[in-house]
């Protein structure tokens, strides 16, 4: 049995001829659709499951068509580089060495780093990209561990000939993809930049955390299919300046960027051994650490206070730990900003960036 598609003829044992759909009853094979047989298939449970789908079918149309008319008012700002089977979306500014690369957070996209972007962009060369299936880039369909997603990226910048040495910048969940990229290739990385940033001891002390996170993104991503995250603006997108606003609510509430996530999350065992099997951080490397001050998001929006007093010390332990990895390496508390450092206070990343910067040119 074969199945061809995009555009190809659908076999099953042998393809259909013109005259099948009337000798075999249409698609229910042998079934004859008589007039007493459709009144009880309407009346009775089969009927009602119809009748009971039909929303779930109306809201899955509506969101696939109204998501594609979002994205189709919002060119990308940047540039689709082919990695392979897929392209990723790529925003260059600047000029100058090293280059900065902006990974963003497990949920977030490179509109995320707008403002922070335009800022470093006036020191050197900085980079923001859309991972797989976020933003602007084309999606993908399964769980893929830390190492797939920084494969992704070195391939990404050796095909757009964004030559090292780098300085990595990433938050949250993001914070694995340019720990793990630092770790295996120590000669290409000059310097990172964490905000508040998960790394790999946190990732093994937080499994109810994970749990929850997994349970609260597939519900969205269920939600995101009929379209009621579009419909019912949860997270207030709308509400932003026009522009802003449109573009955010676009790319936040198509179902790729959901898949995407949920393929995050459920790879987290994967990426967690990853992580173990690499080598450890160059001892020597400028590291800072951004941690949130304020509590109470750090596992987005109507987390258990229980869960949340039970994650929270964890997480300020390892921030701590992260910093101590390296020799040259600092721990900033943004006193002012949850979990959300890169919206609530820009202006830390971008001096964090300058720093280094400043430390690597005088050396």
């Amino acid at each position: 049995m074969s199945v061809k598609v995009l555009n190809h003829p659908m076999e099953l044992g042998r393809p259909f001829t013109e005259g099948d759909w009337s000798k075999r009853g249409g698609p229910f094979g042998h079934l004859r659709l008589g007039g007493a047989v459709l009144r009880r298939i309407l009346t009775g449970w089969p009927g009602w499951t119809l009748l009971g789908l039909l929303p779930i079918l109306i809201g899955a149309v509506y969101q696939a068509t109204a998501a594609a008319n979002e994205l189709r008012k919002y060119a990308a700002p940047g540039k689709l580089v082919d990695v392979g089977s897929r392209r990723l979306h790529l925003r260059e500014m600047g000029a100058g060495r090293p280059t900065v690369i902006l990974e963003a957070t497990g949920f977030g996209c490179s509109v995320d780093y707008t403002s922070i972007q335009s800022e470093i962009a006036r020191m050197t060369r900085v980079c923001a990209y859309d991972r797989a299936g976020m933003g602007w880039s084309d999606p993908y369909h399964e769980p893929r561990g830390v190492q797939s997603l920084v494969d992704d990226l070195r391939t990404l910048l050796r095909r757009a000939e964004i030559e090292p040495p780098y300085l990595l910048v990433g938050g949250s969940a993001g914070g694995l993809i340019v720990e793990l990229f630092a770790r295996k290739y120590p000669e290409e990385v000059v310097g990172l930049v964490l905000i508040d940033a998960l790394d790999e001891e946190a990732l093994a002390r937080l499994p109810r955390a994970s749990t929850h996170l997994i349970k609260m993104v597939s519900l969205g991503q269920i939600c995101a299919r009929l379209g009621v995250l579009s419909l019912l603006d949860p997270f207030g997108l709308k509400a932003l300046p026009i522009e802003e606003g449109g573009i955010r609510s676009a790319l936040t509430y198509r179902v790729a960027a959901w898949d995407a996530a949920r393929f995050f999350l459920k790879a987290l065992q994967r990426s967690e051994a990853d992580l173990r099997a690499a080598p450890p951080l160059r001892p020597d490397l400028p590291v800072t650490v951004l941690t949130h001050g304020r509590v109470g998001d750090l596992l987005g929006p109507r987390a258990h206070p229980e869960l949340l007093r039970e994650v929270e010390p964890i997480w300020q332990e390892q921030q701590a730990a992260l910093a101590r990895r390296s020799s040259k390496g600092k721990q900033i508390i943004a006193e002012k900003s949850g979990h959300r450092i890169t919206a609530q206070q820009p202006e830390l990343v971008v001096q964090a960036v300058r720093e280094i910067l400043s430390t690597i040119r005088e050396e």
